[in-house]
């Protein structure tokens, strides 16, 4: 792998520099594998399931970036303000021991950008999670993951009783760290419901969206 490619780039770099066709990095990024980053938290059962990739072309792939240096994104505000569709990440909690589960995120919004009096910027963003989708029980289904001025927090908590709960402290998140991808079918999904709710009128109920999928 040539040693100009990073984590960070983008997908198609690997076609810029003969390492895959256009074709397979488009079909790449249309299964939530973005960046180089995505390739190298993911196995090669994950790129089999990205159509007409293959074993082989599989295993050629997650080769041509072994190379490449992760540079993880450590501190969890970053996690959470880059995090794609799609993407799974262990949530761990800052006020219950033993709490860290994956989630996979199911809905997401670009950040919003603020600046302060003195010229400094800063941001915030909120993603939808669900614990269910990550192939990780059902109990627990849903929650939103918010980046604020405070650092990152889990709003309407994972639980079955949300009134127990909805005023409850200790959702204090510790830290997040992207661990996968969902399934290709998966990634599919999300991403049609996304793109449906995209179409919908401003101002449409959110609620909606979640009764839908049997899951408000």
């Amino acid at each position: 792998m040539m040693s100009e490619v990073t984590a960070t780039d983008h997908v198609h770099e690997l076609a810029d520099t003969g390492e895959i066709s256009a074709a397979i990095a488009d079909r790449l990024d249309d299964n939530g594998f973005e960046t180089i980053a995505d390739l190298l938290i993911a196995d090669q059962k994950d790129l089999e399931d990205v159509p007409y990739v293959g074993a082989g072309r599989a295993a050629d792939i997650l080769a041509a970036v072994d190379d490449v240096e992760p540079e993880p994104l450590v501190d969890s505000r970053e996690v959470v303000l880059e995090a794609t569709l799609g993407e799974k990440l262990r949530v761990t909690m800052a006020d219950r021991r033993g709490y860290a589960n994956a989630f996979a995120v199911i809905d997401t919004e670009e950040p919003t950008v603020w600046e302060t009096p003195d010229g400094d910027t800063w941001r915030t963003r909120r993603i939808r999670l669900s614990q269910k989708m990550a192939g990780d029980g059902a109990d627990h289904e849903e929650c939103d993951l918010v980046v604020g001025a405070d650092g990152v927090r889990i709003e309407d908590p994972p639980v079955k009783s949300q009134k127990r709960y909805s005023r409850a402290k200790g959702w204090r998140v510790e830290s997040v760290g992207a661990v996968g991808r969902v399934e290709a079918v998966a990634f599919a999904q999300l991403r049609g419901q996304q793109e449906q709710a995209d179409v919908k009128p401003e101002g449409d109920d959110t609620w909606r969206k979640y009764q839908s999928r049997g899951e408000a």
